[in-house]
């Protein structure tokens, strides 16, 4: 008799909770959605690709050394490979003249635009330290042979040059720190200089860039940390755009860096902990709920403990894409 009594009464609590439910059309529930590196990365993506892509030099080797070759990327960097033949050696430490490579493969991409580097989620931060850099431009180089990829061997370097309108005196070679997934973190300097330097492109006029000795394939930074004292800038958004489905872009207007700001999957406010006091930056938040965009810019100047509000408002893929290509 009990149980029957407890489902009965269990049955109408239910049913009463059902009709309050349906009467209250002003209660709108958030569901979770996938994780934002699966719902927008193949949105950013489209930023990307429209503005470069990569470019893959190929060798087929007879037998004979490598002469030294300048590889020219469409930006106008230069790779100088150099005594190729003890260049590169497999992932197991065996070396791999370029001789001998039936099939040897270089690939270079270069991204050197705000709107890049923020797609490609390149953030400019040192790591751990967490403080913003200014970028030249940066480099990611791969090499493999017959589909074995390969690496730099110990002691020997590519050189690369980068070209720039009013180069500085104070860049350096940032490396990229990644996680297991390959996935970028942040820069750690080596504390290499960037040297200004003048070379002679095919076109006979010379040009100014930064000369650079790279150590190591992957991602490298050409760049400064920012030299300001530097203090918290924070966005805190409604309640349902959270690190889960948002992305929170930094661009700074004066200098070539953009960040993405740190968010949790819990809360809306995402943070620069240690933003260059005095800069005009942009500021873009973009989202995705279910099959819905969503966007909010604004524009600042990085102050004492900087705490801004942003509501994003829907659009379109194309909307998300062109504002940030104009970066």
């Amino acid at each position: 008799m009990y149980r029957k009594t407890h489902i009965g009464y269990t049955t109408l609590f239910a049913l009463a909770l059902l009709l309050v439910s349906s009467c209250r059309k002003d209660v709108h529930e958030f569901t979770p959605y996938a994780p934002v590196a699966e719902d927008l990365q193949p949105l950013l993506q489209q930023v990307s690709e429209a503005s470069n892509a990569v470019t893959t030099f190929r060798f087929e080797g007879n037998g004979k050394p490598l002469a030294d070759t300048v590889l020219t990327l469409p930006a106008g960097v230069r790779l100088h490979l150099a005594d190729a033949e003890d260049l590169f050696e497999n992932e197991n430490g065996v070396p791999v003249p370029c001789s001998s490579c039936p099939d040897l493969r270089i690939e270079a991409l270069f991204a050197a635009r705000k709107s890049e580097t923020a797609a490609r989620l390149l953030s400019q931060l040192t790591y751990p330290e967490g403080h913003v850099l200014e970028s030249a431009g940066i480099l990611h180089l791969q090499a493999m042979c017959s589909g074995q990829r390969l690496r730099l061997r110990s002691g020997h370097s590519l050189k690369a040059q980068i070209p720039v309108t009013a180069p500085k005196n104070n860049m350096a070679i940032f490396a990229a720190h990644t996680d297991a997934q390959g996935h970028v973190l942040g820069w750690k300097s080596g504390n290499t200089p960037a040297l200004p330097v003048l070379w002679a492109p095919s076109s006979g006029m010379l040009q100014a860039g930064y000369e650079m000795p790279i150590a190591q394939l992957g991602w490298v930074n050409c760049a400064r940390i920012l030299p300001e004292p530097a203090s918290p800038l924070c966005v805190t958004l409604p309640e349902q755009f959270t690190a889960l489905n948002t992305r929170v872009f930094v661009l700074f207007q004066n200098v070539n860096s953009a960040v993405t700001l740190s968010g949790t999957i819990s809360q809306s406010r995402f943070c620069l902990e240690k933003a260059p006091l005095g800069y005009p930056v942009s500021i873009v938040a973009i989202a995705r709920t279910g099959n819905q965009y969503w966007m909010a810019e604004t524009m600042a100047e990085v102050g004492t403990n900087t705490q801004l509000s942003l509501i994003p408002k829907p659009v379109t893929q194309e909307d998300i894409v062109a504002l940030i290509r104009k970066f």
